[in-house]
């Protein structure tokens, strides 16, 4: 015989197992859910960076031509002093080159300035393509994480009361409830309110079936197929 408390155990970690699976199945779709943000985040990035290395040679090229026009500044004070002709000639090969490198660095300018306003405007175009996308990502990462929030807290109230009713029965008991679960992949008690065993698939006959409803004492009878206990589903007080 097996206390009747332990079906109450068994269906409470029935209710566990339920509350694992949905709560696995539900970090499951969300870590999809992240990959896909991350994938589009990553494009947004992707475009940014771009931008941003871009911008970085533009003000590079404008400090160099700021440069030299300081250096131009320079070499022609120093023209002013200089002492000898070849000297004079030397400071003004300086000048005239110095004058060529901004003329062909302002030309580099004006290209790469096209490049980013294009790249500005491709970054601002993939913002605006995937920003509801990105909204309604993050809403449903959001409401994910307060659903699995609710099933933990489900899930650790049934553990708790699985602790309960086993702590209020015979160790001897609870143990021997522990060795049938393993002999009969966690299915103790079986519910025959179908006519046939849940835990073995075995149809019963209909006069066998109803001998065994006719003599079924929850906690003892035994399914004479498979050895587990028996009982009826909506005979079980809720």
């Amino acid at each position: 015989m097996l206390n009747e408390k332990l079906l109450e155990v068994q269906n409470l970690e029935i209710e566990a197992i339920r509350l694992e699976t949905k709560i696995r199945e539900l970090l499951e779709k969300k870590e999809k859910l992240e990959r896909e943000l991350r994938d589009i985040e990553g494009k947004i990035n992707s475009a940014k960076e771009k931008l941003k290395e871009k911008e970085k040679e533009l003000s590079e090229l404008l400090s160099f031509v700021e440069y030299k026009k300081g250096r131009i500044e320079e070499l022609t004070r120093q023209k002013e002093s200089a002492k000898t002709r070849e000297e004079y000639k030397k400071i003004l090969r300086a000048i005239a080159k110095s004058e060529d490198e901004i003329i062909k660095t302002k030309q580099k300018i004006t290209m790469v300035e096209t490049e980013v306003e294009a790249l500005k405007d491709a970054y601002r175009k993939i913002k605006e393509q995937f920003a509801e996308k990105i909204e309604k990502l993050r809403e449903e990462i959001e409401e994910i994480d307060s659903e699995v929030a609710l099933l933990e807290k489900k899930r650790e109230k049934v553990l708790e009361q699985i602790g309960e009713i086993k702590k209020s029965l015979p160790e001897e008991e609870v143990k021997k409830f522990e060795e049938l679960k393993s002999k009969f992949n966690g299915l103790v008690f079986s519910d025959i309110s179908t006519g046939a065993c849940e835990g073995c698939g075995m149809t019963y006959s209909p006069a066998e079936y109803k001998e065994l409803v006719k003599n079924l004492q929850p906690g003892r009878s035994k399914c004479p197929y498979c050895g587990r206990f028996i009982y009826l589903k909506n005979s079980v007080r809720k």
